[in-house]
């Protein structure tokens, strides 16, 4: 399947008001790291300090990256197709979504960064890569002297804690307005992302035959 096959097809969910297997997996894969990292993060910072740490944070680093690198695969995808129209856009619930999803992205490459520069200014031959395959750099920074680094360390960790904070006040927002719209407004938000089912539409491409037609 090409990418415009494959835009089709998923095109053909989101004009049932569905999100594609491809939207859906992006979505929930990278929640579920999202959440590993914000509790595994917690973990290590009560951690001592010693060999352990180290190795966890060098993890924590490339699951980072991982995470930025899928946030990069996900927001090409969606720039190449519409999503289902389940929310009024310029109704506040569907600015609220949109100014949330802007935050996602935002964090998806903040997080990642920041903990790339900090990663960089700690003195280490321990490699970084993009989800233990691709290998990844450290940044240059070797070459500063210590006070300079040391003040790079101390600005990505507040650029990080702020982040992670706003993130994981946001995460329980985000998953009760889904629950909000389930249950209250009963409209097809949460469905959405749940139903892979495939259109059932004739016409709409990923429908299943017409059975009733002649062949």
């Amino acid at each position: 399947m090409n990418l415009i096959a494959a835009i089709e097809w998923a095109e053909g969910y989101h004009r049932r008001g569905l999100y594609s297997p491809i939207g859906v997996t992006f979505h929930w894969v990278m929640a579920a790291l999202m959440i590993f990292q914000l509790a595994h993060g917690w973990y290590l910072g009560w951690q001592p300090v010693g060999g352990d740490k180290y190795v966890g944070y060098q993890t924590h680093t490339q699951i980072g990256l991982t995470i930025m690198l899928l946030g990069t695969l996900r927001f090409l995808w969606h720039s190449q197709i519409t999503g289902p129209a389940n929310v009024d856009e310029s109704s506040l619930a569907g600015k609220a979504s949109r100014l949330l999803q802007n935050w996602f992205y935002f964090s998806f490459f903040a997080l990642p960064i920041s903990g790339w520069v900090m990663w960089s200014t700690l003195p280490s031959d321990l490699p970084l890569s993009i989800a233990g395959v691709i290998p990844f750099p450290n940044l240059p920074f070797d070459q500063l002297s210590e006070g300079l680094q040391w003040r790079l360390m101390q600005w990505a960790a507040t650029v990080h804690f702020y982040i992670v904070w706003i993130t994981m006040l946001i995460i329980p927002g985000h998953a009760g307005a889904a629950v909000l719209h389930y249950v209250i407004k009963r409209d097809r938000v949460l469905p959405s992302m749940l139903d892979l089912n495939g259109p059932e539409e004739p016409g709409v491409v990923g429908s299943p035959p017409d059975k009733g037609s002649a062949g």
